[in-house]
């Protein structure tokens, strides 16, 4: 699935919605959690980005930059791919804007968009039966991540679920007749 990635730089904190003071307070050093705003992951249905963080608040190590603010990064899907790079910018802070009201006394001061062909894998009915198992038929390899079959779409959540499916084969191999358990006590009585 093509995918365009827009980040935006912003003269105060996007996210802080309550304190206009602390929305425009640039001064100091803000890293480490004192930055104002929300400090997550985001989603929104009312946007065009279904998902988008900023950057400057929730890893700060690598993106907070003193007496600058937000760096929103928000991801478009196939529908914005054939739209200039211009475009997505002032698409992207109009549905920032429209999200958080306050931030349209804020300018962005640089933006940057990355265009990626084949980013995402999309979703069809009927493809879980490519996905590969956790088990393979070779003794103590395993597969693990996202890609694999679980319950979950191609995520975080289905990258955890597969690395839990990934343990219960590994017990199962471990505790059955032919577990490694097993294997032991028939090497210690070949050995005695």
């Amino acid at each position: 699935v093509p995918i365009a990635t827009v980040q935006l730089r912003f003269d105060g904190w996007v996210t802080e919605m309550s304190d206009m003071n602390a929305m425009t307070d640039l001064s100091g050093d803000k890293s480490d959690g004192k930055a104002p705003g929300i400090d997550n992951l985001l989603y929104s249905a009312d946007a065009e980005f279904s998902c988008f963080a900023d950057l400057a608040l929730t890893s700060p190590g690598e993106y907070y930059k003193e007496g600058e603010g937000s760096l929103i990064q928000a991801v478009f899907d196939e529908r914005a791919f054939g739209r200039s790079e211009e475009q997505l910018v002032k698409d992207c802070v109009e549905q920032i804007n429209s999200l958080f009201p306050s931030s349209k006394k804020l300018t962005c001061t640089w933006s940057n968009v990355v265009k990626l062909g084949q980013s995402l894998y999309r979703e069809k009915t009927g493809q879980d039966k490519f996905r590969p198992k956790q088990a393979t038929p070779i003794d103590n390899f395993f597969l693990c991540g996202s890609y694999t079959y679980q319950d979950y779409l191609d995520s975080m959540e289905g990258a955890t679920r597969s690395g839990l499916m990934v343990a219960d084969e590994i017990i199962a191999r471990a505790d059955g007749p032919n577990g490694l358990a097993a294997k032991a006590a028939a090497n210690a009585a070949a050995i005695a």
